[in-house]
């Protein structure tokens, strides 16, 4: 796979200011007079590349595939294991670079031909991730039941890190790398004790039945966020039109403008409903007082296994740069917040005893990273069913990569 076939470099130095500024301000905010400019050129010039900006779009992605894979063969070192190929990879990707990063959202807003196609190629990019993995396995150096579940949730943690990585925060790059490296290889979970069991699938009804006892304008207003929700997750903000949520609702685009004024305001009230959904998760766990083990097995089943309900779909965050300024601060403050109290429980495990010494941000962040993107790669449904994914991103977040020595 080719980073793109064009006869000249012009093309890829375009490709990869678009991949920065599409990185730094969403693909929605993004004109192609501003990428134009960021190569000291007009606009007409770019079409003798690109026919428009969802061609340009595209080939952005395959750029960024082609990276991605390219970096996964070359970590493929003759005579390494397979944990350590996999960590040259990680460690590789996370370098600072900042023109390899591509965001894999919106694939959906693209013409169904394109984003088939990106769909398609993510996949063999985990499918040879996950041949590097079983790799691993045979030579001992892995614990994996299923290389492709572990592929895809590794894949969906590197491609999480752009959204939260700060270059002026309390660490620093190598310092996050490292720390990354470190739940990945080794899981959080003590290693010198035994993993319990894995615990009784948790009951949907105290969720469902909240949504029952809605109203009938509440219910109606609660479809209609869980519409345009799925149609965010996957066309982004972008891609998503008050005419096509009202299509998908059965509803006119009248009934939607009743409730919002434009599509900003339907986009935060659904950013809203995915955040206090999970924080009803958290609080319902909290509320059963589970261990540590438990509550994180429970909490990525749950989030995951709501995602089909009406409950859902699970939301993903990354349409956060649409909103306006004022909106976009509020909205990240309480995000942020909630982010806390789950970095709590981390440190309060970890003074119980059960989890090892880690860096609770770091731990967070790669938990949260793992799941995230599951509307986006399980779309189709693939044949895993949600607790099956769920317990595979669990056991990894838990246990690492490496061997567990059994417990004596």
């Amino acid at each position: 796979m080719q980073v793109a076939a064009f006869p000249s470099d012009r093309a890829e130095e375009i490709l990869a200011s678009a991949s920065r500024l599409f990185a730094r301000h969403s693909y929605a905010n993004v004109t192609m007079e501003q990428v134009a400019a960021s190569v000291r050129s007009v606009p007409g010039a770019l079409y003798h590349y690109f026919r428009d900006k969802d061609d340009l779009i595209y080939h952005c992605y395959l750029r960024g595939l082609a990276i991605y894979r390219r970096e996964i063969e070359t970590a493929a070192e003759p005579g390494v294991d397979g944990l350590e190929i996999v960590r040259r990879f990680i460690r590789a990707r996370l370098r600072s670079e900042g023109q390899r990063m591509i965001l894999f959202t919106d694939i959906d807003a693209l013409a169904p031909s394109y984003s088939s196609d990106v769909h398609a190629r993510r996949w063999q990019n985990a499918a040879l991730l996950a041949d590097i993995l079983s790799r691993g396995v045979a030579d001992g150096s892995i614990a994996c039941e299923e290389p492709l579940l572990t592929a895809v949730a590794l894949i969906s943690i590197l491609d999480w890190v752009p959204f939260w990585l700060s270059e002026r925060d309390y660490y620093t790059r190598q310092q996050a790398i490292d720390a990354i490296d470190d739940v990945i290889t080794h899981g959080v979970y003590r290693r010198e004790i035994a993993l319990p069991d894995m615990p009784e699938p948790p009951s949907l009804e105290p969720f469902l039945q909240a949504r029952s006892k809605l109203n009938k304008r509440a219910a109606k207003l609660d479809r209609m966020l869980s519409i345009a929700s799925d149609s965010f997750n996957r066309r982004g903000a972008s891609g998503t039109s008050l005419e096509s949520i009202a299509a998908d609702a059965g509803m006119t685009r009248a009934g939607i403008y009743y409730h919002f004024s434009e599509k900003e305001s339907l986009l935060l009230a659904c950013l809203q409903r995915g955040l206090a959904g999970e924080i009803a998760i958290r609080d319902h766990l909290q509320d059963l007082g589970l261990g540590a083990f438990d509550h994180i097995v429970q909490r990525v089943r749950l989030l995951l296994m709501l995602h089909a309900t009406p409950c859902g779909p699970k939301a993903t965050y990354h349409n956060i740069n649409y909103l306006n300024a004022i909106d976009r601060k509020h909205y990240v403050a309480r995000a942020l917040a909630t982010i806390r109290q789950d970095e709590n429980n981390h440190q309060r495990w970890i003074d119980e005893g059960s989890l090892r010494s880690i860096d609770t941000y770091f731990a967070e962040r790669v938990l949260t990273g793992m799941s995230h993107w599951y509307p986006i790669w399980f779309g189709d449904g693939r044949g895993w069913s949600a607790m099956r994914i769920a317990d595979h991103f669990s056991r990894l977040f838990l246990a690492g990569l490496k061997p567990r020595r059994r417990a004596v």
